[in-house]
């Protein structure tokens, strides 16, 4: 957890979407993993996410919160071109997509590395 008391979150607008969020978020992902045939995966990884050495730190965390996620695209000049936020388990815009945003709102020749 890069931000545990959500400091981040709230200085760029984010928010925590609360504990009926969380449990709904956990139980579409891992209905989806199941269907999907992900089951293993999902279950390993749930497992050594929140059994570490801050496990009641971590249990509470995936219990109780649901972070909305930001993707900003800021300018060479600094300048905030654009924010997308998204809920814990929405689609995140492609890399083709958020390209096209770019170059739409920055304007500009896109850099060929």
């Amino acid at each position: 957890m890069c931000d545990p008391d959500k400091r981040l979150f709230a200085v760029y607008g984010l928010g925590d979407r609360g504990v009926l969020e969380a449990t709904r978020t956990a139980v579409v992902s891992f209905a989806h993993a199941f269907t999907h045939g992900d089951s293993v995966n999902q279950t390993r990884g749930a497992f050594f996410d929140v059994m570490n050495r801050n496990f009641v730190r971590r249990l509470h965390h995936h219990a109780m919160t649901a972070h909305e996620q930001g993707m900003f695209l800021i300018d060479k000049q600094g300048v905030i071109r654009n924010v997308t936020v998204v809920g814990p388990i929405d689609p995140v815009p492609s890399g083709a997509e958020l390209a096209q945003l770019a170059r739409t709102r920055c304007g500009g020749t896109p850099v060929r590395i």
